[in-house]
């Protein structure tokens, strides 16, 4: 009888997920329903998550010139790194809370790799961004500039609208520049666009490719005032974040392939490029 009536709660509320997926474990018909019209937060989280980091930048920012500012022994760009850190921290607990109420918040939240195929996984996505990521983000990026007449940024050079080298060179400390870039966006960023949106979208119903699509397409808005360049990269990244999460049924492959672009494109590459010829 208790097997029977699990059945039909699963069957009462469709369910598109396999068994390996996390979220196949939510068996609540409230909770599923809670998932399922939870669509307006594809607009409010990311939302909230720039208004709070800009919030305590600028609490943080207004803190370090009362104090004393630049006769102070802390970088201002440690200052706005930090500030940038607390508030993913202070978004991946709201996020964390609210997710609890739906019964989802461990299946969003499961970003320990525990299968080898999550490390292969990550390492594909790098291999990915790495071989296919860069070269097509210079086409696309020369395909948008090629009418000045029409862009914003009136035809720039690639170099021109990307702000990639800002985390290298930016003076910060480089605690700050780890923390932030290699810890709290991968992990935060990923447990909110394919730990929750992404699987959202299926729950609705939407096929697993489309809501792959639009989950990158929103992960890269969330870059653009990093610049042309870096928000068509992201987007490129979040397809391959995406699929990674479809495939393995969890965050964990995409917050390692995440982690492994993040250090290529703010370590290694700037690195090259300055060792290389010119």
């Amino acid at each position: 009888m208790p097997h029977s009536a699990t059945s039909m709660a699963r069957a009462s509320v469709r369910w598109p997920f396999r068994p390996r997926d996390v979220f196949y474990s939510v068996t609540e018909p409230d909770h599923r329903l809670a998932v399922i019209h939870s669509l307006p937060g594809m607009l409010v989280w990311p939302i909230l998550l720039i208004v709070i980091a800009y919030g305590f930048q600028f609490a943080i920012l207004s803190a370090w010139v009362e104090l004393g500012g630049f006769d102070l022994p802390v970088n201002p760009m440690t200052a706005s790194f930090a500030a940038i850190i607390a508030s993913y921290a202070c978004f991946a607990l709201i996020l964390w809370h609210q997710f609890k109420q739906s019964g989802i918040h461990r299946g969003a939240f499961s970003i320990l790799p525990l299968r080898p195929g999550e490390i292969v996984a990550g390492c594909l996505i790098l291999a990915f961004m790495v071989l296919a990521g860069g070269p097509l983000t210079r086409i696309l990026h020369d395909l948008a500039m090629a009418d000045p007449s029409l862009t914003l940024s009136g035809g720039a050079e690639l170099q021109d609208v990307t702000n990639v080298d800002d985390f290298s060179q930016s003076g910060a400390s480089l605690w700050a520049v780890i923390a932030l870039t290699l810890i709290a966006a991968p992990i935060v960023e990923e447990v909110l666009y394919r730990g929750w949106m992404l699987p959202m979208m299926m729950a609705r119903g939407v096929p697993a490719a489309f809501a792959i699509i639009l989950s990158a397409g929103a992960f890269g808005l969330l870059h653009i005032t990093q610049g042309l360049g870096v928000m068509i990269s992201t987007t490129l990244l979040g397809l391959a974040l995406g699929l990674a999460r479809v495939m393995t049924g969890r965050v964990a492959a995409p917050v390692l392939g995440h982690v492994a672009n993040n250090v290529w494109a703010i370590f290694v590459a700037p690195m090259l490029m300055q060792a290389g010829p010119g």
